[in-house]
């Protein structure tokens, strides 16, 4: 049986006619009439019967009557709902990221949002411990984060074509003791004041992991979400910072030295992230699948 066969039967009874069933359904008596013998065919039962012009339910057809009239409207209330919810209207997704993570990935976005211009694409800034946590509780459908992931409830998702990754360093100023070093080891800086980024980002986990496994706890100084922060309080407290090394372009002219870490750090991998098992909303699916499976297009 059809939806299209059940709408024609149930015409048939609110109109009580062949005739009157095939104009309101603007198709013709022979082809309403063919579908029905069909639908009848079908459920091996008789249906409707005629007396003069007046045609009637069966037993059987009542029943089906009542119940066919209650899957036309859930069938009509999905619809509405996923129309309500399509991906072509205009939308507002928010991806969480960070101000180091989200510039890997903002050619992607910028083209996706160039072929879709009804769209509207907001960063929502954090780290990516923090980021994680709320991808897990559906707080966001989608994030832009670094390795590790340490929520377990996530899909990790990796474009086709590029690998993004940043590596870490550390930031002190150039006329540190330790200045003109060409590797540092964690073990080196035990008597060192830090500042650091929150426990929301990945790099205060591994300052924290790192100097554990070398005997000590680091005496941290500052802890703050913000880059700037964190590089003015070593320009002018003299204190050292562990920070992704794609920063150093932005504060190429400070006096810094930026100074590759001995220990065994793997570069960070960023990656996309959403949570395992949970559909996602047009939007969000529509993007996801883009800035995965897109090549970032190179303009001379």
């Amino acid at each position: 049986m059809e939806l299209r066969q059940l709408r024609y039967f149930i015409e048939i009874i609110n109109a009580q006619n062949y005739s009157r069933a095939a104009k309101n359904l603007f198709i013709t008596q022979p082809t309403l009439s063919w579908n029905m013998n069909k639908l009848q065919n079908e459920l091996g039962t008789k249906l409707l019967y005629q007396v003069g012009n007046k045609v009637m339910p069966t037993t059987a057809g009542n029943t089906l009557f009542k119940s066919g009239q209650m899957v036309l409207e859930e069938f009509e209330k999905m619809i509405i709902s996923i129309e309500s919810d399509q991906a072509y209207e205009k939308k507002e997704l928010v991806i969480g990221s960070n101000a180091v993570i989200s510039p890997v990935f903002m050619p992607l976005i910028q083209q996706f949002l160039t072929i879709y211009p009804n769209f509207s694409i907001t960063i929502e800034e954090s780290g990516s411990i923090k980021t994680q946590k709320k991808v897990a509780t559906e707080e966001l459908e989608i994030g832009i984060v670094s390795f590790p992931i340490v929520e377990t409830e996530l899909e990790v998702e990796k474009n086709i074509f590029h690998t993004f990754a940043y590596d870490a360093h550390i930031v002190m100023l150039k006329n540190h003791p330790l200045a003109k070093t060409h590797k540092i080891s964690i073990k080196d800086l035990k008597n060192e004041v830090f500042c650091s980024m929150s426990k929301d980002y990945v790099l205060w986990h591994v300052l924290k992991e790192k100097a554990r496994e070398n005997g000590f706890s680091p005496n941290i100084a500052l802890l703050s979400n913000n880059y700037e922060v964190l590089i003015q309080h070593v320009l002018k407290n003299n204190s050292i910072a562990i920070l992704p090394i794609q920063l150093k372009k932005t504060y190429d002219q400070q006096s810094l030295v930026w100074i590759p870490i001995e220990d065994k750090i793997k570069p960070f991998d960023i990656v996309v992230i959403h949570k395992r098992n949970k559909p996602l909303s047009p939007i969000a699916a529509l993007c996801l699948e883009f800035i995965t499976n897109q090549k970032i297009e190179q303009h001379e």
